[in-house]
């Protein structure tokens, strides 16, 4: 395969011939053998590519190539972003297949929940009275668009809808009665299925490939056999800087007063029976000869919904008094908290065993004809899934038995409400993602522009469990093409305060006036990443009448969905994007779009963050360096992908600011500056900032 690879991608190559904007990069070449050998030898591979290396038509030719020569060897390519899905599905992989002349099977995959549930919609619109089935409510138009669309994805539906809504009518594994349900032979996620299991190559994105890996664990299949995924023997893994953190989000399971009263509302809702439709328990009732025992369900999940409204009222107070929006708990500080709520925390869970009890029997007395037979599962399954979600909070209250797991409470808003959520995380992902996919899998590839710390994979490695057993682990970088030292300018003033929590109004008040004076000099085209939410409010809202007055408009993260703010970000030139985390990577605005990224704090973590703490306190027990095996690489990786914002494109060019004068001042400052490519990087003040921004972009 060497050799076609050359004759691909070589200068004059077959890419160069076909595709018009094609640039030879010898990288790119070194990279895709390492992809083809790593597939040959059945190994594990890890690839650092900078940006314009061409990393997804690197891993893609091999994939294709594989899928040409032995149609029954598939690939799976998994990655963070639904921007990258879309980009390899829609114009990559179309782009190679012009390039070869020739094509293969090639699915995207999503979570079943991400389809229209044909079978639920009918139930919904059946409950729901006359009135709310005029043209112009929800469950109209959705019932418009089950009738007009191929596919039946939320992301094609463009109506309006909550997540609420949807979870009423979208396809859920345990409510589903394959084969049984009438509408089996339209069903959109079985169609879907059964065209991913002809495909040669799927997309999905790491959630995905993760609940298969799971299932797969649990259930004792192997990579041959068909799971969520069919099998598959080679694994692409992009994006992979983010295999940790969406491992530890998968594998956390969690309780809260909300949860628990959406599954009652599926059940049974006295809200509900009073005023809109009938819920799955009324329709249900005259056909049990019992009608003491309906009468006992209904009066149970008043008290649960009752006892879940005392419960979170309790936490949250507390949560609230002591201004706390996240808590880590431990058998050493635990008792106080957990005492204070366990007596209610207990009779709901005693509440909800008896009803899900109840239901059961229920279940088993209903008189149904073969036809309706379905309804019984749905009742069973509701209340497998209220047990579900009481035990999680049955398990956490029990802090005398607690394991290594991670337990800690966070207040979530949603609109005018305030949630606790009771969770548990895994203390560290790596064991299970060694067992469950990396030991597995017979080849595996993963690839992000930062995964390596100073020609070291070590601790992205030991973050999700490489090297696999038994398997060779291969560690590659690739450094971007780009012409950084001419096209990119960083700025590190050297005399910035201080941030502390007690001078946050100060700190605000200078990042005001910074961040203002940098974009003036600008004139727009900035993207401003933050590492707080509150204080990206505060800046923005303060920023914004001055940079109206300037004829710069400014897009904040929050006023819209993250698609819509990029494309108005990217839309207009001389706009500012006011940013946090999750803008830090997956922000590609080429050209002049996006002139100046503002770094306003080094992307450390927040000391309190639950999840980061326990690990850290767990480093401190086995006698390890936090801050040195921990807290400065995730920070350096962090800022690596804030960093590369700006240069997507060979012909960009543009400046970095990082309004944070530990870069220069701290210890650990060269060590995050040598992380990043080598570029212009002159003595800079405050007082000399604007001026180096005008006469280096003007």
């Amino acid at each position: 395969m060497e050799n076609d690879l050359y004759s691909i991608f070589d200068a004059g190559g077959l890419l160069n011939q076909v595709l018009g904007s094609y640039e030879y990069r010898e990288d790119q070449i070194k990279m895709a053998s390492d992809v083809s050998q790593c597939f040959e030898e059945k190994a594990t591979c890890g690839i650092e590519a900078g940006t314009g290396t061409g990393k997804s038509f690197a891993y893609l030719v091999p994939a294709l190539l594989k899928a040409f020569e032995n149609p029954d060897e598939r690939t799976v390519i998994a990655t963070s972003t639904k921007t990258l899905q879309l980009q390899l599905k829609d114009k990559d992989i179309p782009a190679l297949f012009n390039a070869f002349g020739k094509q293969c099977n090639v699915e995207l995959a999503v979570g079943r929940n991400e389809y229209l549930c044909l079978s639920r919609l009918s139930e919904e619109l059946e409950s729901v009275p006359l009135m709310l089935q005029d043209v112009s409510s929800q469950f109209s138009e959705l019932n418009g668009f089950a009738s007009s669309t191929e596919t039946g994805l939320r992301s094609e539906y463009r109506g309006r809808h909550d997540d609420f809504l949807w979870s009423k009518v979208c396809c859920e594994a345990d409510l589903c009665h394959g084969y049984k349900c009438k509408y089996y032979h339209d069903c959109f996620y079985y169609k879907a299925k059964k065209k991913i299991s002809q495909a040669q190559i799927i997309i999905c994105n790491h959630h995905l490939l993760f609940v298969d890996s799971a299932t797969r664990m649990e259930s004792t299949l192997d990579y041959d056999e068909e799971c969520i995924l069919p099998g598959f023997s080679n694994l692409v893994i992009d994006e992979a800087h983010n295999i940790e953190r969406h491992a530890t989000d998968l594998f956390t399971a969690e309780f809260s007063s909300s949860l628990l009263r959406r599954q009652l509302d599926f059940i049974y809702n006295m809200r509900w029976h009073k005023g809109a439709g009938i819920r799955l328990l009324e329709l249900l009732a005259p056909y049990c000869p019992d009608k003491d025992l309906f009468e006992k369900i209904v009066n149970l999940i008043g008290q649960a919904n009752g006892e879940a409204e005392t419960l979170n009222s309790a936490i949250l107070s507390f949560m609230e008094y002591n201004k706390l929006e996240h808590l880590l708990l431990t058998k050493n500080n635990a008792q106080m908290v957990i005492n204070e709520i366990k007596p209610s925390a207990e009779a709901l869970c005693a509440t909800c065993s008896n009803l899900v009890s109840s239901l059961t029997i229920f279940a088993s007395k209903l008189q149904l004809s073969d036809d309706d037979d379905y309804r019984r599962e749905d009742l069973t399954a509701h209340g497998n899934r209220v047990s579900s979600i009481t035990d999680v909070l049955k398990t956490f209250v029990n802090y005398l038995d607690w394991n290594d797991d991670i337990h800690f409470l966070e207040v979530a808003k949603t609109r005018d409400t305030k949630t606790v959520f009771f969770k548990i995380s895994p203390l560290d992902v790596a064991p299970i993602l060694k067992e469950a996919l990396f030991n597995k899998v017979n080849a595996t590839v993963c690839t992000s522009a930062t995964l390596n710390l100073g020609d070291n994979f070590r601790y992205w490695c030991n973050c999700v469990g490489l090297p696999a057993d038994r398997k060779k682990f291969t560690g590659k970088v690739y450094n971007s093409p780009f012409d950084y030292a001419n096209r990119l300018l960083l700025l590190t003033p050297h005399d910035c305060p201080d941030y502390s929590k007690e001078k946050e109004d100060e700190y605000a008040a200078f990042l005001c006036e910074s961040i203002g004076s940098a974009v003036e000099s600008s004139g727009g085209g900035a993207l401003v990443l933050f590492t707080s939410y509150n204080l990206m409010n505060k800046v923005a809202a303060t920023l914004r009448p001055r940079f109206d007055a300037m004829g710069i408009n400014s897009i904040v993260q929050g006023e819209a969905d993250r698609y819509s703010l990029l494309e108005r970000f990217k839309n207009d030139t001389d706009s500012v994007l006011f940013a946090t985390s999750s803008f830090w990577e997956g922000v590609d605005a080429p050209g002049n779009t996006l002139r100046l990224v503002i770094i306003t704090k080094l992307p450390f973590r927040m000391p309190d963050e639950p999840i980061y703490k326990a690990r850290l306190a767990k480093m401190a027990a086995e006698g390890r360096n936090g801050f040195y095996e921990m807290t400065l690489p995730d920070a350096v990786l962090k800022l690596k992908q804030g960093f590369g914002r700006l240069m997507r494109h060979s012909n960009d060019r543009g400046i970095v600011i990082i309004l944070d004068s530990r870069i220069v001042k701290k210890f650990y400052g060269a060590s995050m500056l040598a992380s990043l490519p080598q570029c212009n990087h002159p003595e800079c003040s405050m007082e000399t900032m604007g001026r180096y921004i005008e006469n280096f972009l003007y």
